[in-house]
């Protein structure tokens, strides 16, 4: 999908751009296993994680259709997002820096389309501070607020823990959906920039159900 994925993502999504998700999604060709599986951060609920970036076209495209579905998930799905933190990449930590200040503020959910949209849309450089401040305050949202974790001493801890979690799950480009810390996902592998990832991770969703041990019994 995006640049480090252009030798297989896009490969694949032209070659079979016009084919359907099957029933019955296969290993290898519409998901993979992580070399290492990762523990998931809530015990006792599934997991699926969104690695994205605000710059990445393919993100952008996917993210109504993300939005959609994660509306509709289940009690026991625990649904995230991480903006990927490449090293070597300075371009991305502005928008990391973002993303973390959004997620601390308890917004990154409500106002992920309108960064998508901003930067994507509206080819708005957020990464300037001069035009992301103005950008906030146009959202209604807490501009000093804002500036003070922006700003603050924790956010290169929140930059380094992004870049962590990005290498721990090894991804090597964005859009990329990881379920349940076991297997991972993505446009580029389905073929389509629709709905068919989600139904890949749902499936994936309904096989871990039938494999989670069994709730222990309640005492009399």
């Amino acid at each position: 999908m995006f640049i480090r994925m252009i030798k297989t993502g896009l490969i694949t999504l032209g070659l079979v751009a016009g084919t359907l998700v099957q029933a019955a999604p296969q290993e290898g060709k519409d998901y993979q296993r992580l070399a290492a599986p990762q523990p998931v951060a809530q015990p006792g609920k599934l997991e699926v994680i969104e690695f994205f970036w605000y710059g990445c076209p393919h993100c952008y495209a996917i993210e109504p259709h993300a939005e959609a579905w994660a509306k509709t998930l289940p009690k026991d799905v625990n649904f995230r997002r991480v903006h990927v933190m490449w090293p070597g990449r300075g371009d991305l930590e502005g928008h990391a820096k973002i993303f973390v200040t959004l997620q601390q503020m308890g917004l990154a959910e409500k106002h992920s389309l309108a960064v998508f949209n901003a930067v994507q849309r509206d080819r708005l450089e957020l990464r300037r501070e001069e035009v992301l401040f103005n950008w906030v305050k146009k959202q209604g949202i807490d501009v000093a607020k804002f500036k003070s974790i922006y700003s603050g001493f924790g956010m290169s801890v929140a930059i380094n823990k992004l870049a962590q979690a990005t290498q721990a799950y090894r991804v090597e480009g964005v859009p990329l959906f990881v379920v349940n810390g076991k297997y991972m996902t993505s446009p580029g592998m389905v073929g389509r920039e629709d709905n068919s990832v989600f139904a890949v991770i749902d499936a994936l969703l309904a096989s871990e159900r039938k494999t989670a041990p069994a709730a222990p019994a309640k005492k009399k």
